[in-house]
């Protein structure tokens, strides 16, 4: 898959259609051509022509009346209420592994995710700036009497499928900040560093990541190798990744290792 950011010759109208297609694309999986239409409020000419070279670009398949995203297996996607299932021990034991690495005397940053989302249950005390709602709403579920840690909420845009708050506004709250720590999941990664969705959830992570004086990244062994549309940072920018080891990613963990990349293995039971 082809990452649309390197994507040469292509007008600004353009790159947006292909934007949100691709991005539909990761939540959903599929699109038909009327869907398409209707969402991005053109002509089915121009859906027609955005699917092809989309399917050209090998950034999507063709099937009778829409697309479909690449799936190798490896790549595939998988909607949010999944994803909240899939690999849940061992989202669960990365993200007790990240809580750790809080500073309790000063101020922590998370992006929201699935597997970051998990983190909550681990936080007992501590000041947190959050973009997630669901995080939120899980510390107040957690601590109804008020009690727990102090929680700050950016303010902007709120991403309804994903559960996190985006945009310029969001953006100059989290910059009028200084944090410790900054704990996030990913998208996906590679050899050259993070991989995510879309332009507005990389301008809310490198935001964090800017305001913090360490950046601990979080991913379960699926995410090496899987593709995202937007290059987030190389890996000069990330201070931990606590992962786990698997036979499909030794060899790219042997590889950042070798690179220079600081990495805490987590240890998986009765991991098949």
């Amino acid at each position: 898959m082809q990452n649309l950011v390197e994507l040469s010759g292509v007008g600004t109208m353009k790159k947006r259609y292909l934007e949100q297609l691709q991005r539909h694309l990761l939540l959903r999986g599929m699109i038909t051509h009327q869907s398409a239409e209707k969402m991005l409020k053109v002509s089915p000419v121009t859906v027609r022509r955005l699917f092809r070279e989309m399917a050209e670009k090998h950034l999507a398949i063709r099937f009778h009346g829409g697309i479909r995203s690449v799936d190798d297996g490896r790549t595939g996607v998988i909607g949010i209420p999944e994803r909240e299932i899939t690999e849940s021990a061992e989202k669960d034991l990365l993200a007790r592994r990240a809580a750790t690495e809080f500073d309790p005397d000063g101020l922590n940053m998370i992006h929201g995710g699935t597997t970051t989302r998990r983190i909550a249950k681990y936080l007992t005390a501590g000041t947190y700036l959050l973009d997630s709602v669901l995080i939120a709403a899980e510390l107040s579920r957690m601590y109804p009497g008020g009690d727990g840690p102090e929680v700050l909420l950016t303010a902007g845009q709120l991403d309804i499928k994903a559960g996190f708050l985006y945009g310029t506004k969001a953006q100059e709250i989290i910059r009028s900040y200084c944090a410790e720590v900054f704990v996030t999941g990913v998208r996906g990664l590679d050899r050259n560093g993070l991989l995510e969705t879309d332009d507005h959830t990389v301008g809310i992570m490198r935001a964090m990541m800017e305001s913090s004086r360490r950046t601990i990244v979080i991913a379960d062994h699926r995410k090496f190798g899987r593709k995202g549309i937007c290059r987030l940072c190389g890996w000069d920018k990330v201070d931990l990744l606590i992962t786990a080891e698997t036979p499909e990613n030794a060899e790219e963990i042997r590889f950042l290792k070798q690179a220079g990349v600081k990495i805490e293995l987590v240890p998986l039971n009765n991991h098949n």
